[in-house]
């Protein structure tokens, strides 16, 4: 096949993944070529396996016709290696999860050197019973320290498999747009709030990268001239108000200066605080922990804001960790938002919370696997794709 049919083969494929099954006929209207070209690739994908009959499609007056879907044997693994969870998921070819494992790395005792070799443990204890042949892999991480780490630890443990790394909040953004808050929307902005605060914006259905894939780095833009120290350096940024640590942080202070009696049983019952216990807090309306998550969506609202005006976005998915926090974190953001940015921007945009939580980046790591696997088949030689 030539190198025009390799790259069709691969628009087959995607266009499968992300819209389901679809017929001949719908395939070449979508990609914008002949039936009869369309109808050489899809026989390829057919005598590879990578393609299979599926259920006959609606009637529109004539024969019904059999559509087209990814072959029921291609699976690929996501990872999801969060702040304090490893997460490993089965997608199948429309990227749907059909099996999955979490690890709580405090309770393996995990050092940060440790990471990768947990990383593989939960990948062989998701596959031990099920067996599936996995085509591809990809690790969301939410910093990028251990993107080379954990990504060549999985190539070398599974040779001749695609593996690929990316930010979480990549992942989120690709999760959300496909299966989540902001479903076939082109335009958004995902804001993934953890022991960082990071973005990722889409723009006409594409995801921005940067000139050196660095794109979404705001928790360390200034948002007060002298605040807390953070930890790059600086005073004063977004990082040192609305990331998890530093909620962790302030709230420690208010549990030791009696500000919250909540806080302060939590805090002798474990002599530590943790996300969770904020959280929790929150959640029952500890008058002193609703105003640090208002401040916090205050601080991040007039980060968002200046995105909004930049990107224009049809719609804001904040998630991680931190988004647990609600309303009480949600309400400010808007407010800010609304206040701050362009009003012709803001008429009808959407500011929500993930439906989908760490599914989203889970979802969205599998897409990247599946993209690694379909650019790996595209390079093939000839005869092979």
């Amino acid at each position: 096949m030539t190198s025009v049919g390799r790259e069709l083969g691969g628009a087959v494929l995607r266009r499968l993944r992300d819209a389901g099954p679809q017929t001949k006929t719908q395939l070449a209207e979508a990609l914008g070529v002949s039936r009869t070209t369309l109808t050489s690739a899809v026989r390829v994908l057919l005598d590879e396996g990578h393609v299979e009959d599926g259920p006959l499609a609606a009637s529109s007056g004539g024969r019904r016709s059999t559509s087209l879907r990814l072959g029921s044997g291609r699976v690929v693994v996501a990872l999801s290696l969060g702040e304090r969870r490893v997460r490993v998921a089965v997608i199948d070819g429309h990227l749907t999860i059909t099996a999955g494992v979490s690890i709580d790395l405090r309770d393996r005792g995990a050092a940060p050197g440790t990471v990768p070799e947990v990383v593989q443990q939960a990948v062989r204890e998701l596959l031990a019973d099920r067996r599936p042949t996995a085509f591809g892999c990809a690790v969301a991480v939410p910093g990028s320290t251990l993107y080379d780490e954990v990504r060549d630890g999985l190539a070398d443990r599974y040779p001749g498999v695609a593996v690929a790394a990316l930010p979480a909040v990549r992942a989120m953004a690709v999760g959300e747009r496909h299966s989540g808050a902001a479903r076939a929307v082109d335009d958004l902005l995902a804001v993934r709030l953890g022991n960082g605060v990071t973005t990722a914006s889409v723009a006409g259905g594409q995801l921005a990268a940067g000139d050196r894939s660095h794109a979404g780095q705001v928790g360390h833009l200034r948002v007060e001239e002298f605040g807390p120290a953070c930890a790059c350096g600086r005073t004063g940024c977004l990082d040192s108000y609305a990331s998890g640590v530093a909620l962790v942080t302030q709230a420690g202070e208010l549990a030791r200066r009696g500000r919250s009696a909540g806080l302060a049983a939590a805090l002798a019952g474990t002599g530590e605080l943790d996300l969770a216990d904020v959280v929790a807090a929150a959640q029952a309306g500890d008058p002193a922990v609703v105003q640090l998550a208002r401040d916090a969506g205050q601080r991040l609202g007039q980060v968002v804001a200046g995105l909004v005006a930049h990107t224009d976005p049809r719609c804001v998915v904040l998630g991680g960790p931190v988004a647990a926090l609600g309303g009480h974190l949600l309400g400010d953001v808007r407010s800010t938002v609304y206040r701050l940015a362009p009003a012709a921007q803001t008429e009808s945009l959407q500011i929500v919370l993930s439906e989908m939580g760490e599914r989203a980046v889970l979802v969205g790591a599998g897409a990247e696997a599946w993209d690694a696997w379909i650019d790996g088949l595209s390079t093939l030689p000839a005869a092979h794709f």
